[in-house]
């Protein structure tokens, strides 16, 4: 039997065939309800020993496909997903995995941690090397892998850019201003405000990173994947789906940088965490759940500031799974932390009304 990918490669073009064809006789819920079962029964002719998340990933891959052969589906619910069944059981999975973290954290010294990452960005910037400093900043602001990169082209067809999707709010120093890289057509996330943890006197390096990564001549100039031209500190662009670092190049950055320093207690999940853009998100959302930054009176409540500065819901269950790590960081003196009440103007005709900002004191 060919192997799972080549399975899944084969359904995927087959899946949007037969869905072109039915589409003409039968509306396109009936028609992609079709269009599911046939995909299940290519990939997975008999019982399946493939992970969860595996399986979701391959319907991830088919709903691409067909949002991009047919662009009217873009961001529609009734795209093919993985059975119920087997949906609830990776959900039951993803709750236990939680749980298991959460009853046995990663334990980081969090200022420690804030000082590597300082460091590398200095380096990162002085050196011009776009992947260093991406990282180092995600464990400084919390922000998604590419939010900030201009190579990454958004489902809607959109690409970051200063005064367009981000703004740095020079009235609220420390404060940013923008817009999820998870737009797509169909859904699109509002444009909100959110803050960096570090203390006021780094405020103006992470603004200079923030800037950095946004230029888009940065992003552009050559990628190279060798340990080699790393370690020999070669100006690097930002990755892409044509220029992806290899595990080598990014296990010695993270080696180069020390953040493995910084983890007191890894509690059996050294094997099993990656430390990367993710892990840094995660780390940040923790700081700001545990005050790093003084929380003004309307946001001493429940997940409320976490649920903010990472972009969801209020109330959402997707933050719990964020606030996995022990850290007990050193609050920031001079600022607090407050939630946007009233709408914040940071360009001609924008303003955002949710989210976060840092006001002196």
């Amino acid at each position: 039997m060919p192997s799972l990918n080549k399975r899944s490669i084969e359904a995927v073009d087959e899946c949007v065939t037969v869905f072109k064809k039915l589409r003409e006789s039968s509306d396109d819920a009936a028609a992609l309800c079709v269009v599911g079962k046939i995909f299940h029964t290519k990939l997975f002719p008999t019982a399946s020993t493939a992970a969860l998340h595996t399986i979701n990933n391959h319907y991830v891959k088919l709903r691409k496909e067909l949002s991009s052969e047919f662009p009217d589906l873009r961001g529609s619910n009734i795209l093919p997903k993985m059975p119920q069944d087997l949906a609830k059981s990776r959900k039951d999975m993803e709750i236990q995995t939680v749980n298991s973290h959460i009853e046995n954290p990663i334990k980081i010294n969090a200022d420690l941690m804030l000082s590597k990452a300082l460091r590398g960005l200095k380096e990162g910037l002085a050196d011009k090397i776009y992947p260093e400093v991406k990282l180092c900043m995600s464990f400084l602001c919390c922000i998604r892998s590419n939010d900030l990169n201009p190579k990454f082209v958004r489902g809607n067809g959109q690409t970051p850019q200063i005064g367009v999707t981000h703004e740095w709010l020079d009235d609220y120093d420390g404060s940013f201003i923008m817009l999820p890289s998870k737009q797509k057509d169909g859904t699109n996330y509002k444009a909100f405000s959110n803050v960096t943890i570090v203390k006021q006197e780094f405020y103006p390096i992470v603004k200079e990173a923030f800037e950095f990564l946004l230029d888009h001549a940065n992003a552009k100039k050559h990628c190279y994947c060798s340990v080699k031209e790393y370690l020999a500190r070669t100006e690097c662009g930002a990755t892409s789906s044509s220029c992806e670092w290899s595990d080598r190049v990014t296990k010695k950055m993270i080696e180069r940088l020390g953040f493995k320093e910084a983890v007191l207690e890894w509690n059996g999940w050294e094997e099993k965490e990656f430390i990367n853009e993710t892990f840094a998100r995660r780390f940040v959302a923790c700081c700001i759940h545990k005050e790093i930054i003084r929380f003004d009176n309307n946001l001493n409540v429940g997940m409320l500031a976490a649920d903010i500065c990472l972009g969801h819901v209020v109330g959402s269950t997707a933050t719990r799974t964020y606030l996995r790590y022990n850290v007990r960081p050193t609050q920031v003196e001079g600022v607090i932390l407050k939630k946007v009440e009233k709408p914040i103007k940071w360009a001609e005709g924008k303003e955002i009304s949710t989210g976060l900002y840092l006001q002196q004191t």
